[in-house]
C-alpha cells in the first residue's frame, strides 16, 4: 500500500472550498451547540427568555423617573453613549435613546464593505419613542438580543443575566493594566473583529476576552458610578417612556402640522421637497432651546399617534396603503456631536417658508411619482417649483446643507469622504444668476444627463460606471459652456458679482475639514488657506445632497458604496472648475494641474478635457503675482467675511481672508494665541506625527482654554478611488490650531498649563519620529489609560456644552489613538 502526500496548495480550487466550508460549519454547529447548552442552563436557573417579562414591566413609579434622570442618564451619556452612538455603535448597541438600550446588540456589522447584498433594515429602532412588545420581537428575529434580563425579573437574575451588567462587572474584576499604553491583547481599530457575546456565551467571553469588560480600552467606572448602575439594573432596568412635547411646542407642531399637510398639489410637492431635505435635521423652535424635534412620515393624521414609516431612502414610496402624513415628533435621543445638525423651525422659518414657496404663483399640475428613476433625480422630481426658490432655500443654511453628508449616515465615511481634500474653502453662486442667465430653463433642459446612482443602487457593479459618469458628466459639461457662450458674456461678468455675497448671512462662506473618515463645516474661511476651493451652484449643491445625504444607505451594498463614491469625483471637479473660472486665464490650468498631480491616464484624459480657454477672461482685477490667494482675500472681502467666526486665533500672520474678528462666545486669550499660532506654520513631519483631531486644555490664572489641533494630510490628488497612502504627501502635511472644540472624534487630549505652553510648542515643532512624540504624550497628554481621564473627558464636555452651545453634543470616543 502507498501513501501520497501533498500540499494543499496542490488541492483542486474547489475541493479547498468544500474543506473550508466544512471545518466552518464544523465550526458554527460547535459554537451553536455550545449557546444551545448555555441557553438550557439559564433557563433552568432564570427561567426563559420572552420580551414580555420586560416590556410588562409598566409600574416605574414616580421616584424610580426622577432616579433615572438624575443619576442613570448622566453615567450612561457620559461613559456609555460616548462610545455607543450612531450606525458604527460597536455591536449595534446604540444607547443614545431607550429604544436603542432595549432593542439591545447585533453580531452583524454596519459598515461592511465586502456586503454584496443590500442588508435589511432593522425593524423598530425609532430612535426617538419607546419600544413595544411586537417590534422587539421582530427585533429579536432579526438578530437582535438583549442588554438586559429578559428572563425571571429578580435582582439575581437582573444581573446575572444581562450582558450589560456583566460587562461592567467584568471590567472591575480586571480594570485596565497599569501600564501607558494598552497591549497587543486590545484591538482599538474601527474594523476590529467584533465579539459581540449573548448573556449564554458571556462565559466563554470572560474567559476569552478578561481584559474586554465595558468601557472597553478605557477606565472602569469609579465605585460610586458602578453601584448606582448596578443598584438600577438589580431593580430591573425600568426605562422611562420620553418625554411628551409642551403645551407651547404642541401649538407649534400643530402649526407646522396644517401647513405640511395641504392638499392641493403644490402644498403636497412643498412638503416632499422639504422632507426630503430636513429628514435628518434636528428642529428647534427655539434659540438656545435643548428640545428637538424630528420630520417623519406616518399612516395616522394629525392628532393621532404617530405610525412611523420608515424607508431606506426619504424618496423611497412611503407606504402602499395612502394617505401618509408629515408629522413632527419629539426627539427624545441624547445630542451626540457626531449626528446633530440643528435647524430652525421655529415661526420666522414657518412665514419665511410661506413667502418663498407657497405664496409665489405656480401650478402643480401633477404630482411625480416614487418611481426610482424619477425619485431620485430631484430635477425632474420638483421641476414644477421655481429653482431659484429651491436654491435660496438651501443657501440660507449652507452650513447645515453640506453638514448633512459630514454628518448623516455616513457615521464612518471614508469611502465618501475620500473624494474630498483635508482643508478647503467654499462660496456659491448667487441666487440671481438663475434669472438673470435663465439657468432655471437650462437645469430642466438638461435634467436627465443629472442622474445619481441611486436610480441604479441596487443593480451588480459595473467597472463601466465612471465611464457612464463621466459620459453624461461631460456632455453636461459641454451644453454647459455652449450655453455660457451663446450668453456671450463679457469680462465684467464674470466676476465677483456671480457670488452670494451672503447680506450677512454667515453661511455665505464655508470651511471644510476632512478627518479622515469624518469631516467638520464650519462658517467662514477657517484656518491657513488651503490648496483648493470650491463654487457650489445650485445644481451642484443639490447632486451633493441627493448623491450623498438622501440617496445614501448605510446598509446599501458594495456597489451602491463605490458608485457613490465615483460619483463624487465629477461634482467636485465641476466645484473646483467653477472657483478656477475666477481666475486669470492664464493662471487656470496651471493651477488645476497643479491640483491633479500623478493622476493616472484615464482619469487625466477626463480631468484635462475642459478647456478654461473656451471661457471668457474673468472680471476681476488682480494686483498680484498671486491670483489664488488674492482670490480668497476678495471672496472674503465680497462676502463681507461672511461670519465673525471664533474659530480663528489670533495670528499676525494669517493671510486677510481668514482674518476675522472675535465674536466672543468662545473664550480667547492673547497671549495664548500669539505663542499657539507658531504652531499653524508649520509642514511636514510634526503635521504628520499628530493625530487627525487633538483637543489641547491650557489652564491659566483666568480659567480653563480649548484649543483644537487638526493635522490636515496632503495628497497628490484626490481623483482615485483606491491606493490613498500613494498619492500622500507628508512633506506638505500641515496643521490649523483652532479656537473650541472642532470634529467630533477626538484622537488624543493634551492638558498644560500657561507656564507649559511654551515647552509643549517646541516639542510639538521639534517632532520628527514616533519616538518624539510618544516623549510629547508622556509630558503633556491625557491618554485613554489616564486615572484622571473621565474626570477630563467630564470637564471637556462641560466647556463645549457652556461655550458652543449651538454645535455642542457628546463627542465619540471610539477614534481615541493608543500611542
Amino acid at each position: 500500500m502507498s501513501y501520497t502526500f501533498f500540499a494543499i496548495n496542490d488541492l483542486p480550487y474547489s475541493m479547498f472550498r468544500f474543506i473550508t466550508h466544512f471545518k466552518l460549519l464544523f465550526f458554527v454547529l460547535l459554537v451553536s451547540g455550545c449557546a444551545a447548552i448555555g441557553i438550557m442552563e439559564y433557563d433552568k436557573i432564570y427561567g426563559k427568555a420572552n420580551v414580555e417579562n420586560r416590556i410588562n414591566q409598566t409600574n416605574i413609579s414616580p421616584a424610580q423617573i426622577q432616579n433615572f434622570h438624575t443619576n442613570i442618564k448622566p453615567i450612561l451619556e457620559s461613559r456609555c453613549v460616548v462610545c455607543h452612538a450612531c450606525y458604527d455603535a460597536p455591536c449595534q448597541l446604540k444607547m443614545e435613546n431607550v429604544s436603542g438600550i432595549e432593542r439591545g446588540a447585533n453580531k452583524e456589522l454596519v459598515y461592511n464593505g465586502e456586503r454584496l447584498l443590500t442588508g435589511k433594515i432593522p425593524t423598530g429602532l425609532t430612535e426617538l419613542n419607546s419600544i413595544n412588545s411586537d417590534i422587539l420581537q421582530k427585533t429579536r428575529a432579526q438578530g437582535f438580543f438583549p442588554v438586559l434580563n429578559e428572563r425571571q425579573q429578580s435582582a439575581t437574575a437582573n444581573t446575572q443575566a444581562s450582558v450589560f451588567y456583566r460587562m461592567l462587572a467584568l471590567k472591575q474584576q480586571h480594570p485596565l493594566p497599569d501600564d501607558a499604553l494598552l497591549n497587543n491583547s486590545f484591538d482599538l481599530s474601527l474594523d476590529r473583529e467584533q465579539q459581540c457575546p449573548t448573556i449564554e456565551e458571556f462565559e466563554q467571553y470572560q474567559r476569552d476576552f478578561p481584559l474586554a469588560g465595558m468601557p472597553y480600552g478605557l477606565p472602569a467606572l469609579s465605585t460610586q458610578e458602578h453601584n448606582t448602575l448596578v443598584n438600577w439594573l438589580a431593580q430591573g432596568a425600568k426605562l422611562p417612556e420620553p418625554s411628551s412635547p409642551t403645551q407651547a411646542e404642541e401649538k407649534m407642531i400643530m402649526l407646522w402640522e396644517q401647513l405640511l399637510n395641504g392638499q392641493s398639489n403644490k402644498e403636497k410637492l412643498i412638503a416632499r421637497y422639504l422632507f426630503e431635505h430636513l429628514f435628518l435635521a434636528n428642529l428647534y423652535f427655539q434659540e438656545n432651546s435643548d428640545s428637538y424635534f424630528k420630520l417623519v412620515r406616518s399612516t395616522t393624521p394629525p392628532g393621532e399617534a404617530v405610525a412611523l414609516i420608515q424607508s431606506r431612502r426619504p424618496f423611497d414610496p412611503p407606504t402602499k396603503k395612502a394617505p401618509f402624513y408629515y408629522r413632527l415628533i419629539k426627539n427624545n435621543n441624547v445630542v451626540v456631536a457626531k449626528r446633530h445638525m440643528p435647524y430652525p423651525f421655529g415661526l420666522a422659518k414657518l412665514n419665511y417658508l410661506k413667502e418663498l414657496f407657497y405664496q409665489p404663483d405656480y401650478q402643480v399640475e401633477a404630482l411625480p411619482d416614487y418611481a426610482l428613476e424619477t425619485s431620485a433625480n430631484p430635477f425632474i422630481t420638483f421641476k414644477a417649483i421655481p429653482a431659484k426658490a429651491r436654491y435660496r432655500f438651501l443657501l440660507e443654511q449652507a452650513q447645515f446643507s453640506i453638514m448633512n453628508f459630514i454628518k448623516g449616515p455616513v457615521c464612518r465615511g471614508q469611502i465618501a469622504l475620500n473624494v474630498i481634500e483635508d482643508h478647503f474653502w467654499v462660496a456659491f453662486l448667487d441666487p440671481d444668476y438663475l434669472d438673470q442667465y435663465h439657468s432655471n430653463d437650462f437645469i430642466a433642459d438638461n435634467s436627465e444627463l443629472l442622474q445619481l446612482p441611486a436610480a441604479t443602487s441596487d443593480k451588480t457593479l459595473s467597472l463601466l460606471y465612471w465611464r457612464q459618469y463621466a459620459k453624461s458628466q461631460q456632455e453636461y459639461l459641454t451644453n454647459k459652456l455652449h450655453y455660457i457662450k451663446s450668453l456671450n458674456l463679457k469680462p465684467q461678468e464674470l466676476g465677483l458679482n456671480l457670488l452670494w455675497a451672503g447680506n450677512g448671512n454667515p453661511n455665505a462662506t464655508l470651511t471644510v475639514y476632512r478627518h479622515f473618515d469624518s469631516a467638520s463645516v464650519l462658517q467662514g474661511f477657517v484656518g491657513q488657506p488651503p490648496k483648493t476651493a470650491w463654487v457650489i451652484s445650485y445644481s451642484l449643491l443639490e447632486r451633493i445632497h441627493y448623491l450623498l445625504v438622501a440617496g445614501f444607505d448605510v446598509y446599501g451594498n458594495v456597489s451602491h458604496q463605490l458608485k457613490t463614491r465615483l460619483y463624487m469625483d465629477f461634482l467636485r471637479m465641476e466645484a473646483e472648475g467653477n472657483f478656477i473660472t475666477l481666475l486669470p486665464k492664464a493662471q487656470r490650468r496651471k493651477v488645476h494641474e497643479y491640483w491633479y498631480r500623478d493622476t493616472n491616464p484615464e482619469i487625466k484624459d477626463y480631468i484635462f478635457s475642459d478647456n478654461f480657454d473656451h471661457l471668457p477672461e474673468t472680471g476681476v482685477q488682480y494686483k498680484t503675482d498671486t491670483p489664488l490667494l488674492e482670490l480668497y482675500d476678495l471672496i472674503a472681502e465680497h462676502t463681507n467675511h461672511s461670519a465673525l467666526n471664533d474659530y480663528n486665533i489670533e495670528d499676525k500672520n494669517r493671510n486677510r481672508a481668514s482674518k476675522t474678528k472675535h465674536q466672543g462666545k468662545i473664550p480667547s486669550h492673547k497671549g495664548i494665541e500669539q505663542k499657539l499660532a507658531q504652531l499653524q506654520h508649520l509642514v511636514g513631519a510634526p503635521a504628520t506625527l499628530l493625530p487627525q483631531v487633538s483637543y489641547v486644555a491650557i489652564t491659566s490664572p483666568e480659567g480653563d482654554y480649548f484649543y483644537s489641533l487638526i493635522s490636515n494630510s496632503a495628497h497628490s490628488n484626490v481623483a482615485h478611488l483606491f491606493a490613498e497612502a500613494e498619492r500622500r504627501l507628508p512633506k506638505e502635511d500641515n496643521l490649523s490650531v483652532l479656537r473650541g472644540i472642532v470634529g467630533t472624534y477626538p484622537n488624543a487630549f493634551f492638558q498644560i498649563t500657561t507656564e507649559q505652553l511654551t515647552a509643549f510648542i517646541q516639542a510639538v515643532s521639534e517632532l520628527k519620529t514616533e519616538q518624539d512624540y510618544q516623549h510629547l504624550k508622556d509630558n503633556f497628554s491625557v491618554r485613554r489609560t489616564d486615572k484622571n481621564f473621565w474626570a477630563f473627558a467630564d470637564k471637556l464636555h462641560a466647556w463645549y456644552k457652556n461655550y458652543q452651545r449651538d454645535s455642542a453634543g457628546l463627542l465619540d470616543f471610539n477614534r481615541l489613538e493608543n500611542r
